[in-house]
């Protein structure tokens, strides 16, 4: 399911480094979606992760899916309805 040069394991005990050529963990990544972002590309953008070779975006884009899982429904957002 990962890439074989990813060292991310759905073993939480195992998890580490998930993007090597940056040095970001997950428990870097996890923090950064905690603090608001919400997407593979804000996750980039925050941490570096994902941004040199590229073989980690599934993993992080995996963490990103879940932990927006995760998440309870947010109660203010709004559902726009097409009236035709």
């Amino acid at each position: 399911m990962f890439p074989e040069s990813c060292t991310f394991s759905k073993n939480p005990m195992s998890r580490g480094l998930v993007c090597i050529c940056n040095m970001v963990s997950e428990k870097e990544i996890l923090a950064t979606l905690k603090k608001g972002a919400r997407s593979t590309a804000e996750i980039q953008q925050a941490t570096k992760a994902g941004t040199s070779c590229g073989k980690c975006l599934m993993t992080i884009d995996r963490i990103v899916e879940e932990f927006l899982e995760k998440l309870p429904a947010d109660p203010q957002r709004r559902i726009e309805f097409d009236n035709q």
